[in-house]
């Protein structure tokens, strides 16, 4: 487990990742403590997620060699603030540059895609995309190598044809 009351240092990212880059948000809980306020510090890949309820701010943990995932629970009576920083742009720079070289999108596309349809494989949103933006059933595009579209009908043909 990592020192949580320290600021951690920026992380640096390659120009063009070859994985998906960790992001660099980072949660800052600022306890109040024996008239101090002392803050302590989260971010991926160790903070998996946090949440309010019940006068508690519930930050869950990534588990760690032998120590399982686990949720730290501070009272919000406890805290003077809280803030989630957002991610830096040498994240953003990092994670444009993998979704172009992984999926041939932007990361402003590839995150619309994600989070549209969870559950839901890169290729059928690809998919999807495809024929909304051809104006055809997506039962109708299928992949193998390209695409093709099942019935010439669907196709509405290029201005040139005209």
């Amino acid at each position: 487990m990592s020192d949580t009351t320290m600021r951690p240092e920026p992380r640096t990212y390659p120009q063009t990742p070859t994985a998906e880059p960790v992001s660099d948000e980072l949660l800052v809980v600022h306890l109040k403590r024996d008239g101090n306020v002392r803050p302590e510090y989260f971010r991926p890949p160790e903070l998996v997620g946090h949440e309010v309820g019940d006068g508690v701010l519930a930050v869950t943990l990534a588990a760690d060699g032998d120590t399982p995932q686990r949720t730290r629970h501070f009272p919000l009576a406890e805290i003077a603030e809280y803030v989630l920083e957002a991610p830096s742009a040498a994240y953003e720079a990092a994670f444009d540059a993998w979704t172009q070289s992984k999926f041939g999108v932007d990361a402003e596309t590839y995150r619309s895609m994600r989070d549209t349809s969870k559950g839901v494989t890169m290729a059928e949103n690809m998919r999807r995309q495809i024929a909304e933006g051809l104006g055809v059933d997506p039962d109708s595009v299928h992949f193998g190598g390209s695409f093709t579209i099942d019935d010439d009908e669907d196709w509405e043909g290029s201005p040139d044809d005209e």
